[in-house]
Formats: structure tokens, sequence, C-alpha cells
């Protein structure tokens, strides 16, 4: 029984340590250092390990049990290795800049009609890429843009945000997230190329697909492949671009209050 004891202490380590991190992401208070899932995910593994050990010195009926306790926190450990080494952003290639007027382009709304850059004339818009719908930063970040509208509101913005989901997906992240944003799908990257806001291969999800597990979107199936660097883009009603952001990690986006800075310094006059 020891080796389920052992298997167990795994298990509830890793699991309270992911709750912790992903408990501050959903409050979009994300760590850049998460040293205390970090240790967790330590801890589990080092009992996981211990637990497989002494399983496999005497087998029995908990073997099965013990082996799924024990291999979740290393499993957990390998994924959250590889996501935060490859949190970076490579940033370098964006096209536009402040100054620089709206770079025309056509995609595809959650309903399959097609949105171009024509219908944002005489608007103020907050264009924002994102990595898609799978993604539980990106989808904590645009559920903030929606807590705020009633202050974009105030400044007349309107927010479109895209990825390069599949339409179906996008239909899922609107439904799921309760969102009014227009959703647009780039599938090809054309838009997402054309502002040089590729990240060229990046370990990425399938909207579809993904589950919600702490009130987060999750992939379930997970492969290198192309997608956008989060970046947000603040447009005025004459297509003339006022602020950029980009993230140098994914992980980390811009705050209500940075937010409200650049809406200030935009159009407060």
């Amino acid at each position: 029984m020891i080796d389920i004891y052992i298997s167990l202490v795994a298990a509830l380590s890793t699991i309270a340590g992911a709750f912790s991190y992903f408990s501050k992401v959903k409050n979009r208070q994300t760590p850049k250092m998460p040293l205390l899932f970090i240790m967790s995910l330590i801890v589990g593994s080092v009992f996981g390990v211990a637990a497989l050990y002494v399983t496999a010195q005497s087998p029995s009926w908990s073997t099965i049990v013990v082996i799924l306790l024990a291999t979740m926190p290393v499993m957990m450990s390998a994924v959250f290795y590889k996501t935060f080494k490859e949190s970076k952003s490579p940033l370098g290639d964006i096209q536009v800049q402040v100054g620089d007027k709206v770079l025309p382009f056509a995609a595809t709304r959650e309903n399959g009609s097609e949105f171009t850059h024509e219908e944002l004339k005489g608007q103020r818009i907050l264009l924002k890429f994102f990595r898609g719908s799978w993604c539980p930063y990106c989808s904590m970040e645009l559920k903030m843009f929606e807590e705020m509208k009633p202050i974009f509101d105030r400044f007349n913005v309107k927010i479109v945000a895209l990825s390069n989901d599949e339409v179906a997906a996008a239909q899922k992240h609107q439904q799921r997230d309760h969102l009014t944003h227009e959703i647009l799908s780039d599938p090809d990257l054309k838009v997402i190329k054309k502002y040089g806001v590729e990240h060229h291969k990046a370990l990425g999800g399938d909207g579809v697909s993904s589950m919600t597990l702490f009130g987060l979107p999750f992939p379930t199936k997970m492969k290198y492949k192309p997608m956008a660097i989060p970046t947000s883009i603040l447009i005025d009603e004459y297509g003339v671009i006022q602020w950029i952001d980009q993230a140098e990690d994914v992980r980390l986006r811009a705050s209500e209050e940075k937010l409200l800075a650049a809406l200030n310094a935009s159009f407060a006059n």
C-alpha cells in the first residue's frame, strides 16, 4: 500500500500547484516565474518516480492505479517545461508601426461571411492577433476586453480579434466565453503574415477539440504549427495606428491599466 500513498502525494502535489498557478492565470495575475508551480511539479515527479520504483518491486492489484497517479506529474512536468521554455515570442518581423495606415486585409467571420478592412473605416478599432481559442492566456485576455467594454465604448473603440483558428473553433470560442467581439478566422495565416506577427513554429492546439479545466481552455492535442504572436494594434477612425503592444512572453499580456493608458493617450482629446 505504500506505493499508493506515495503516488497520491505525487498527484496531489501536482494538482495543488496547477490549481494555484491557473487560478492566477484566470485572475490575470500570471506570474513571470511560477516558482510554486515548478516546485510542485518537481516534488510530484520525485514522488511519482519513487512510487513507480516501489510498485515495480512488488506488483499487485494496485499497480495500475499507482502508474496512473505517478505518471501524471511526470507528464505534466514535461508538457509545462516544453511550453514554458518556448513561451518567449520571436519578435522583430512586424510590418507596421505607430503612425502607419492599417494594412488592407480580408478574413472570415465566425458565421462564415467575409470581413474586410473596409469595414473599419470611420471606426476606432483594437485589432487583436491571438494564438487561438485553445490558449488559456488568450482566452483570459479576450474576456478582460469583454469586461472592459464600458471603457472601450466610452472611447468608441470596437474589438476585432483574429487568429488562425478554423471557423468552427471561432464559433465555439465565442459561445464558450460569451464574447461580443468580432472574432475572425485566418486559417491560412494570410493576414497574420501580412502584418508580420507570425510565430513560425510554436507548440499549439486545436480549438475545436479543446477542453475546459480550472475554468480555462486547454488543448487536448498539441503539435508544432505556425500561429500569431499575441499583438494588440490600436487604430483611430482615420485608419492610423496609434499604439502597438506585442507580447514578449505569450503567457504575459497587457494589463487593464496599460490598455486604459493607451486609450487615454490616443483618444483623450
